[in-house]
């Protein structure tokens, strides 16, 4: 099977997924490092390749191809929540603690190959890879993503852009 029919079996009938949920279908998916080979973008408009690959009323899935030494912007998911497992490498994910209009560095750890990233919602967050290897992971929102709210940096502090 195809990685479009597998996640077409095991997200088709979720309705309002939890966090739980969406990791634990995300688990289920065989050999999805090796299946998602042929959806891996280079990056363009961004630091990053980025990949929309499955979308219905309940959830989007995106796969992510981090180069090396590449990162995110700072971001939310708007009003998702979602899951995030590595398939290659590993991430360094920075959590951010919002103060109105700014927002500053919390917390940051690592997510290894064949582990979930929870992203709860509200969460600010950016994701790196500060590896010499290539990172690509699988995300799974819930909503699909709308409404997302991007942070810059300007004199060390991150604001709303």
């Amino acid at each position: 099977m195809e990685l479009y029919e597998y996640i077409e079996e095991m997200f088709s009938g979720l309705k309002n997924p939890s966090v739980k949920d969406l990791a634990a279908s995300l688990k289920q998916i065989p050999n999805a490092a090796e299946l998602s080979q042929r959806y891996i973008k280079e990056p363009d408009q961004y630091a990053y390749g980025r990949n929309a690959i499955y979308r219905n009323h309940e959830l989007e899935m995106i796969l992510i191809h981090i180069p090396p030494n590449k990162e995110t912007a700072v971001h939310d998911h708007g009003q998702s929540i979602g899951c995030a497992m590595v398939l290659e490498g590993k991430l360094l994910n920075s959590i951010y603690r919002s103060t109105g209009d700014h927002a500053e560095l919390s917390n940051s750890y690592f997510v290894h190959k064949g582990e979930c990233l929870i992203s709860t919602k509200g969460l600010i967050h950016k994701i790196s890879n500060p590896s010499s290897e290539r990172m690509v992971s699988l995300h799974v929102y819930s909503p699909p993503l709308e409404d997302m709210t991007v942070f810059k940096e300007q004199s060390g502090v991150l604001e709303n852009s």
